[in-house]
């Protein structure tokens, strides 16, 4: 009898655990989830070659002295802008002053003598023309114009110098720009290519790349590029390819390319690395809807939905991105379903109704 009575307690909690909860937990797991999918396509996308470079101003320079002599003025600061001709420094001129009106006074000397010689060339061709002089005399009396005529060259050349010379002492803008660095001060003494200031002109820029030699064969005028500096984030830039290299440099092996960039609000500034994108010819290829792409830190995936309804979970290369569809390299084919914005039941081996 306790035999018995054990037995059927021992028989209870089996009998809890009735066949059809576990069936029914089964049936819960193995539901089939509901999905949207969407057809892989195939079209023409395009494909870019990205490049690092870094800007540089359309035109550039160290303005340097002509002339030697103390710094009397500085007129510039970093950063302001100038117009051509604008003096931006001048020197002591009393030297060159000097100079300038000794030399436009020996040239008047010189002239003077040029036109007495030529009037005694006048008496004695007259002269030998009625015979009261000989042939000899008259020849020495000519080659005197013509030492003078030299004589008067050279005197208005050195004035024509010493009065450079002191225009020389006002340093002036070669064209409109800003100033990028002031390198005199008051006071110091400066010679002929003593560098003054620099100044660039900020509009337009060139954007200079370098180009693999791979992909020299692609390169030509009026490429579109667009580019990125770190300054602005995701921003994106534009210009066009305008200057390319004849040579190939042998030591990098790379082709140097410079792209026109319009700066008109002078946001961006000469020096800046640059990360470009050139667009390069279209290719056919398969593309899925951005919304079916999950990525993951370093991997994209999408989930394709096969023929018996179950989902397969495929690791994929992408490609760029257009409008509302990517380009996908491989993984997927044309006419495959891949499920649109998967969530957290999108699994692999899963069953969709």
């Amino acid at each position: 009898m306790r035999f018995a009575i054990a037995l059927l307690l021992f028989a209870l909690p089996a009998a809890c655990h009735r066949p059809e909860d576990s069936a029914a937990s089964a049936s819960e797991a193995a539901a089939p989830i509901h999905v949207q999918t969407a057809t892989v396509g195939e079209q023409p996308m395009p494909e870019y070659l990205t490049l690092t470079g870094s800007l540089r101003a359309d035109q550039e320079s160290d303005i340097a002295a002509e002339a030697s002599g103390k710094v009397l003025q500085v007129l510039v600061e970093r950063g302001q802008p100038v117009r051509v001709g604008q003096v931006i420094a001048t020197l002591d001129a009393r030297g060159a002053t000097l100079s300038a009106t000794a030399a436009q006074a020996q040239s008047r000397l010189a002239q003077s003598q040029l036109e007495q010689a030529q009037r005694e060339c006048e008496r004695v061709k007259h002269l030998l023309e009625t015979g009261a002089i000989s042939q000899a005399d008259y020849d020495r009396q000519t080659s005197q114009c013509t030492v003078q005529e030299w004589s008067a060259a050279a005197a208005q050349a050195q004035q024509q110098s010493a009065t450079k010379l002191l225009g020389d002492t006002r340093i002036r803008a070669p064209f409109d720009g800003i100033i990028g660095e002031r390198m005199i001060n008051v006071g110091q003494h400066v010679e002929p290519s003593t560098r003054v200031a620099s100044v660039y002109d900020p509009d337009p820029l060139r954007l200079q790349v370098t180009v693999p030699e791979a992909n020299v064969g692609v390169m030509k005028e009026g490429m579109p590029v667009a580019f990125t500096v770190a300054a602005f984030g995701d921003e994106r830039f534009s210009g066009a390819v305008k200057y390319i290299s004849p040579n190939v440099r042998e030591s990098t092996r790379d082709l140097v390319v410079e792209a026109i960039v319009p700066n008109h609000d002078g946001r961006l500034r000469p020096g800046m690395f640059a990360v470009a994108r050139l667009q390069l010819a279209e290719r056919s290829r398969a593309v899925v809807p951005v919304a079916s792409v999950r990525r993951d830190d370093s991997e994209a995936r999408v989930f394709v939905v096969g023929p018996t309804k179950e989902v397969q979970e495929r690791l994929v290369q992408l490609g760029e991105a257009k409008g509302d569809v990517i380009a996908v390299l491989g993984g997927v084919r044309p006419g495959e379903a891949v499920v649109l914005q998967p969530g957290p039941d999108v699994r692999d081996g899963a069953r969709v109704d």
